[in-house]
């Protein structure tokens, strides 16, 4: 017992500050999302405002999509370290440069900075999970990470609020707390070495696995274009549902997030099981929670479905990541990473698209997230059959206590 508890506080300073990496891109939408209203107020005679100031919010996001597979060849070709560190640098930095800005132009372009250096955050701290930790302590620290995720969340729309209420500028200040996850990365996240066999390592490097990429990218395609239907449209849910007041939205979706903890929670503590197990249970209930969504008489009873589909993100997306770990060496894990999180984030610009397709101009926006809900059930039948099949490649891929790199 001793022991155990050793392995886990060994790492703990390291794991602590790669989970504070992973909250750092929650803050490039989350912090400025109340004081989307004072923005367009200030920018009210500004040509084409509708579009360019939600950019303002959206911009990183696609950004990450973009960069991530190039800044992860970076950080395996000159080291995880400095590249995390100047990307850490740069988003504190261009971040709050806002505050210094009256042109939109410019605003937008130290958001495309910004973006850029949450894509290498993101792809970098990914990662290093995976150079600290294998196995249990993986899944371990990928589950806290997943459970605190909306608390943290909630904590940036909160402080983001109280900073809009002062200025529209007051949002963007936010961004100084990556000084601080800056300062805790220069003392505890170190340059990880390969902890292959010593005479492997100094042969000629293996090939990028292409194909098990390609497997990964496309199921994270898939889930995250899922997922966002959530995470973006919220506010449309809700309203759908009869809630009036955007104050009132808030505190419904905080509510339905201790979902995305529970589930985190759930991941955590799961026993071993194959990826497309676990994948057929968060299909399973992101179908469950999408068609009683679609189906709800209030919200009331929405609320409660709603926590179903947080409870499938929180239990998802640490599979997704552990899963994507699994496939590279350490030589490979920044590029592969990086293509995770592109893949990811390219869901997210994804999704709203996705959703007016399966409206088709003829269905409600509820009739629709219904009807999502039903391809989700599909979808979760037919993975609990391939992880059924032990001829299936990814029903090999059960993410053991033993695994390692």
């Amino acid at each position: 017992m001793t022991q155990h508890h050793e392995q886990y506080a060994a790492g703990r300073s390291q794991a602590v500050t790669l989970i504070a990496l992973g909250t750092l891109p929650t803050m490039a939408i989350a912090s400025l999302v109340p004081g989307l209203p004072a923005l367009f107020a200030h920018f009210r005679s500004t040509p084409n405002k509708e579009l360019l100031v939600p950019m303002i919010l959206t911009v990183p996001s696609l950004c990450v999509a973009l960069f991530s597979a190039p800044i992860g060849v970076a950080a395996d070709r000159w080291g995880r370290r400095p590249v995390l560190l100047i990307a850490l640098a740069a988003f504190s930095l261009c971040g709050v440069l806002p505050m210094l800005f009256d042109d939109i132009s410019s605003i937008i372009a130290s958001r495309v900075v910004v973006g850029v250096a949450e894509a290498a955050v993101l792809t970098v701290g990914n990662a290093l999970m995976g150079d600290y930790f294998d196995g249990e302590l993986r899944r371990y620290w990928l589950g806290i990470q997943m459970s605190i995720g909306p608390f943290v969340a909630t904590s940036y729309i909160l402080i983001g609020g109280a900073l809009a209420s002062w200025s529209w500028r007051g949002p963007f200040l936010i961004y100084l707390i990556g000084l601080s996850v800056l300062g805790a990365a220069l003392v505890f996240l170190h340059e990880p070495v390969s902890r292959g066999n010593p005479v492997i390592d100094s042969m000629a490097k293996s090939r990028f696995p292409w194909a098990a990429t390609a497997q990964v990218g496309a199921m994270t395609l898939l889930v995250s274009v899922i997922f966002f239907l959530q995470a973006v449209q919220h506010g449309r849910i809700f309203s759908d549902l009869g809630v009036v007041t955007p104050a009132h939205i808030g505190w419904i979706v905080s509510v339905a997030s201790a979902g995305t903890v529970v589930g985190g929670y759930v991941f955590k503590q799961l026993p071993p099981r194959p990826v497309a197990m676990l994948l057929a249970i968060s299909f399973a209930c992101y179908g469950v929670s999408y068609v009683g969504i679609g189906l709800s008489p209030n919200y009331w009873v929405g609320l409660a479905f709603d926590g179903v589909g947080q409870f499938a993100g929180g239990f998802v997306l640490p599979t997704l990541i552990a899963w994507a770990l699994t496939k590279y060496d350490y030589e490979h894990r920044g590029r592969g990473m990086g293509f995770w999180g592109g893949c990811f984030f390219l869901g997210q610009f994804l999704s709203p698209p996705v959703m007016t397709l399966i409206a088709h101009g003829e269905l409600s926006f509820l009739a629709s997230v219904a009807v999502l809900g039903v391809l989700c059930l599909a979808l979760a039948v037919i993975a609990a059959f391939v992880a059924r099949s032990k001829q299936s490649a990814i029903a090999g891929d059960a993410l053991r206590p033993g695994d390692v790199d």
